[in-house]
Formats: structure tokens, sequence, C-alpha cells
């Protein structure tokens, strides 16, 4: 691919490649746009990246990539979604300029159980929450309002009665009947 003079766009995204990214891609100095995101890279970003000084836009999240960004104009202006999802890959702009400390290994202790309540998908919870408040105020409205409950009745009667006309042929004289009678009953 280095051998490439006039390619300005290169979008590999989404397609499972394994290995490390090819240096001779730093050989393509016309390039604009390189997007590497959601495969399955190791290894470093190579150093010739460097050389793409045209370079816009960069994209190598979600890989497997490791070791320091390469620092030059064109890397630093890159935001950090552009590297993230790669576990070992730090320097500017994901991390200070300092070599990223694992974190110490958890322990069975009292510890690790404080900190159980950070891994909430408060995602889940919400939609969870609304669905209960959601079908609390409509049964709760059925039960509670007479009216609501009245209307709600006639609704789904006349609704079923359109789905299935048979229904409306044995049943119908007798619901139309008590709807009369409670009208007028108020």
């Amino acid at each position: 691919m280095g051998q490439l003079k006039s390619l300005y766009v290169l979008n590999l995204s989404g397609n499972a490649l394994t290995g490390e990214i090819p240096s001779s891609i730093g050989n393509i100095r016309q390039l604009e746009s390189l997007d590497l995101s959601q495969n399955h890279l190791s290894g470093q970003i190579p150093p010739q990246f460097a050389n793409l000084t045209f370079l816009a836009f960069l994209n190598v999240s979600n890989n497997q990539l490791t070791g320091r960004i390469p620092t030059n104009t064109q890397f630093s202006t890159f935001p950090n979604t552009s590297f993230e999802g790669n576990k070992g890959l730090w320097g500017p702009p994901l991390t200070a300029d300092t070599v990223a400390v694992p974190p110490p290994p958890k322990s069975n202790g009292s510890l690790s159980n404080m900190n159980s309540g950070d891994d909430i998908d408060w995602d889940i919870i919400s939609v969870e929450i609304g669905f209960i408040c959601g079908f609390g105020i409509a049964v709760g409205s059925l039960l509670f309002c007479k009216r609501w409950r009245k209307w709600y009745y006639r609704a789904m009667c006349n609704i079923l009665f359109k789905i299935f006309p048979q229904l409306e042929q044995r049943f119908g004289n007798h619901t139309r009947h008590v709807y009369v009678n409670t009208r007028w009953s108020h």
C-alpha cells in the first residue's frame, strides 16, 4: 500500500483485520483521512505516521494497540476518541505524557465490595424505572378513576368489535345496553 501516490482517503474500519498496522501506510504522503477502527489490530502505531502531514482525520479506536501515541502536530490535534478502546495505548491526547501504570490488583476484602457500586448500568435502570412509572400511571388511572375506566372499556370494545365483527353480533347489543344505562345514571 505504501506505493500508492494519490490516495486521499483510506477506510478499513470494521473488517476484523489482525496483526500490526503496516508502516508502509506512512509512505502515502497525500493521505488526508485514515480509519482503521473496529478491527483487531495489535502492536504500536507506526512512527512513520508522523510523515503524514496532510492527515486531517485519524481513527484507530477499538483495536488492541499498545505503546505511546506518536507525537507530531497532526496527532496532537486528533480527539481522544480517535484512540479510545485500546487498553495499552498511552500518551497525549489519551493520557498525560507518562507511562501508564497498571491498576493495583483487587483484593477479596471489603475494598472490592465498596467499589462494586461503580459498575451499575444507569441506562438500563432508568429504562426500568420509566417502564414501572408509566405502567403504574396507566394501571393506577384505570383503577382509581371511574371515568377513565369506562372510557377504556368502551374503546377496547369498539376496537375488538372492529377486529372481530362476530363479537359484536354476539355481545354487541348487551354491551350497548349497559352503556346506555350507565351513561344516564350520572
